[in-house]
């Protein structure tokens, strides 16, 4: 086989999708257009929500996603790191937040704090990949130091890769301790650690500047970005199928698997079988679009590819959907409104799915509903620099509800949902 088609098989379809996103962005619009467009994104304050289809406009986002995918693809490259279940849906997560408040510039400060850490605590860079690749996802602070507190520019580029440095170096000694917290029942771990780390980042920041925060979104591109969905969704299930064609005999063995931390997918039920399950969490995704006549913008994409990519690593149809009707429940008998934060809070409910996979679907049905609830004020409290904001709110809903459910069942095989 052709080393460029080993490589794609190896790194299941990332490096084709995204290598065709990215000559697609050149053909959107004319290429000055893209580049303003892109120029426009990376000045921008990136802080949630901050919608780059409607900032810099789809060539623009597409150029910006398939070249932060390209960084970290690389970054994997480097370290010598094969495609294993986690680092999946950290790609897919790097790309569909990619569409709102990471890019290709604001994310690097966070990485070099890493790599300083495992300098200075003489450990290998590759033992800290997972927490390296999410670590993008507070990447809005470095914009905003620079570009949203009014700052000159001499001053306000060199505190915020200081301050995105140092956010970086922290990082790693804290997450370590964040999954003790919820007992694994969060798959958004980092986004928790990140989101207590953003709160006192609000709470000095607030004390000199009001932080502004913006809920506008682009609606134009819902039917591309659906069908692309679409597509990307049916590949991965016909690859996985010319993969292992008896593939469907192995994936029970993936829908019994409670998702809770760590469950690499492709450990547990081999790599055919994972693909197969990030194609249907496509199709997952695809249903509560359409069930819910939502449109997708940037966030919602995000919020897709985020879904699409925890298929490897947690998230399955069976311990996904108990949270999701929560969470919808939620919306349906409470005065709440279906705008963009709840939105966005039922497609990303998905990091709780191990609460189901482990105690079953009435559990994930409360977690989905408080879930939804509590949102909005992890928001207020982190100020929007945490992108995974649903991930800070996860990590106590994770927290409260294993520690009350393990009491109602305490014994329960964890392969059985």
């Amino acid at each position: 086989m052709h080393p460029i088609l080993q490589y794609i098989k190896h790194h299941m379809l990332i490096p084709f999708i995204f290598g065709v996103l990215f000559i697609l962005s050149f053909t959107l619009e004319p290429i000055d257009q893209m580049f303003e467009g892109f120029i426009n994104i990376l000045l921008s304050k990136s802080i949630l929500v901050s919608d780059y289809l409607l900032i810099g406009g789809l060539a623009a986002t597409l150029f910006n996603v398939s070249l932060t995918v390209l960084l970290n693809l690389l970054i994997i490259k480097w370290l010598k790191l094969k495609m294993t279940g986690p680092i999946f849906a950290a790609i897919l997560t790097i790309a569909g937040f990619a569409f709102f408040g990471k890019n290709i510039f604001n994310a690097i400060p966070m990485y070099v704090g890493i790599y300083l850490y495992a300098k200075v605590s003489k450990t290998p860079l590759k033992n800290y990949i997972l927490v390296l690749l999410f670590s993008s996802g507070i990447s809005p602070i470095v914009s905003y130091i620079m570009f949203g507190i009014g700052l000159n520019l001499s001053v306000g580029i060199p505190l915020a890769l200081v301050v995105g440095m140092l956010v970086g170096f922290i990082l790693p000694i804290f997450n370590a301790h964040g999954i003790k917290f919820h007992q694994g029942y969060n798959l958004y771990n980092t986004g928790f650690s990140m989101g207590v780390i953003s709160m006192f980042l609000t709470a000095i920041l607030s004390v000199f500047v009001t932080i502004e925060r913006s809920a506008q979104v682009e609606n134009q591109y819902h039917l591309p970005l659906l069908i692309a969905t679409l597509v990307i969704s049916v590949m991965m299930i016909i690859y996985a199928f010319i993969l292992d064609p008896k593939v469907s005999n192995k994936y029970p063995i993936l829908l019994k698997n409670s998702g809770r931390l760590i469950s690499d997918f492709v450990d547990v039920a081999g790599k055919p079988a994972t693909i197969l399950n990030v194609g249907l969490m496509g199709l997952f995704s695809i249903a509560i679009v359409l069930g819910l006549d939502i449109k997708i913008n940037g966030p919602v994409m995000g919020a897709i590819l985020t879904i699409i990519g925890f298929g490897a690593f947690g998230k399955h149809p069976l311990n996904s959907l108990p949270v999701v009707l929560g969470a919808i429940l939620a919306v349906w008998l409470t005065p709440l409104e279906l705008t963009l934060g709840p939105i966005l809070a039922i497609f990303f409910v998905t990091g709780l799915a191990p609460l189901a996979g482990r105690f079953g679907f009435i559990a994930g049905i409360l977690a989905g509903f408080v879930h939804l609830l509590i949102t909005p004020l992890a928001l207020a409290f982190q100020g929007g620099f945490d992108l995974y904001n649903n991930g800070f709110a996860a990590g106590f809903v994770g927290a409260i509800f294993a520690s009350l459910f393990v009491i109602i069942k305490p014994i329960k095989d964890e392969k059985q949902f």
